[in-house]
């Protein structure tokens, strides 16, 4: 489509199933290339995917400090384009061939510095560049969802996205590698771990009276971990959460991201256990839930010790939702109870994965060979 072309695997080494894929694949092809050509003009150059994306952008009730944020990364991302007219670039046709060179200018000629490697004074933080990136990314889904393009380049070819987001803690940038979180044995070690105070390290030999003060703070910590865990809240709506918010079996999570992450969830056994203990050291219902301003470093230092990966605030709310999603609770409830505004879309593309190892599992346990008075009795 627009003079460009594509490759996708057929995915199999079989020449006979390989043929049927391959003329299912042309009629598909066709379709869309039969659909593309009556699409309206306003999406066959980037800058109208620009304005379009602004448009939704807007519509989207969020946090002034989110929609600031985009914006920055818009402007970022145009500032940093290629050289000369900006305006100019926008108005090409969308094609394949564009989008390479656009990746080819950004990464190589562009006039900004990354901030790839430790040590460097100069440059954007890996963040910054990953987020400024993005919207490239969500330029092309539109595109796809116009029929303008057949497929995203940098979601299905590895030679286009190969080395376009940066790359931050050891994984893939934004559209990278799986999420990989410790199974549920390794979190309560971590938890466990966090809860233990060292004799002494090379650093530091508490004396009797620093040794109960970090005893008191490593159960603070630890508690602190296992409420973000199993609540799924984010680390600033934690810190805003009150003895009051605890209604019984259910807990008030009041937003800080956007109006519409402000929710109540149902509360789990762990997290009754977990709030059972943090309310026995409170007094109050205005009394704020966690003492500590996060509990990461303390994260960091139990995996160390147990030679596990490190973890981050947020990871703690990704295993609340792989572990529910595991347990059988479907994406769009995940999706409320995280406070996500889009019906579960991000969940879907974060988790889904998950959802279909689930299902999978779960169709093991069919047994359409077992007689029906053993079904009969099974169910009952």
């Amino acid at each position: 489509m627009n003079g460009s072309r594509t490759f996708r695997s057929l995915k199999t080494k079989v020449f006979t199933v390989a043929k049927l894929k391959h003329a299912k694949r042309q009629v598909d092809v066709e379709k869309d290339r039969q659909r593309g050509a009556v699409i309206s003009a306003n999406f066959q150059t980037l800058g109208g995917l620009l304005v379009e994306m602004q448009t939704r952008l807007d519509a989207i009730p969020v946090a002034q400090s989110t929609k600031v944020g985009r914006s920055g990364n818009i402007e970022r991302l145009k500032r940093n384009w290629r050289r000369g007219s900006f305006d100019a670039f926008l108005a090409r046709n969308v094609t394949a061939d564009v989008v390479a060179e656009l990746r080819e200018y950004l990464l190589h000629h562009a006039e900004w510095k990354w901030k790839f490697q430790k040590g460097s004074h100069c440059g954007f933080k890996v963040p910054t560049v990953n987020q400024t990136l993005w919207v490239l990314r969500v330029l092309l889904d539109i595109a796809v969802e116009k029929m303008v393009l057949i497929e995203n380049p940098f979601a299905v070819s590895s030679t286009l996205r190969r080395g376009l987001f940066a790359k931050g803690r050891g994984q893939a940038g934004r559209g990278g590698a799986r999420l990989q979180l410790p199974d549920r044995a390794d979190m309560l070690r971590i938890f466990a771990e966090m809860r233990r105070v060292p004799d002494e390290s090379d650093k530091f030999k508490p004396n009797p009276e620093q040794r109960i003060y970090l005893e008191t703070m490593a159960i603070e910590m630890a508690d602190h971990a296992e409420l973000l865990a199993y609540s799924g809240m984010r680390k600033e709506e934690a810190t805003k959460s009150t003895v009051g918010d605890d209604h019984g079996d259910e807990f008030k999570i009041w937003g800080t991201k956007s109006e519409s992450a402000e929710r109540t969830i149902p509360v789990n056994p762990a997290l009754r256990l977990v709030l059972d203990r943090i309310k026995s050291r409170r007094v109050g219902p205005k009394t704020k839930l966690v003492i500590t301003s996060e509990p990461r470093t303390a994260m960091r230092r139990a995996c160390a010790r147990l030679g596990l990966p490190m973890l981050r605030n947020h990871d703690l709310r990704h295993y609340f939702a792989s572990v529910c999603i595991a347990s059988g609770v479907d994406i769009p409830t995940v999706s409320r109870w995280l406070g996500h505004a889009d019906g579960g879309t991000l969940a879907m593309k974060t988790y889904g994965h998950l959802q279909k190892d689930h299902s999978q599992a779960s169709a093991k346990k069919v047994d359409f060979n077992a007689s029906f008075a053993d079904a009969q009795s099974s169910v009952a």
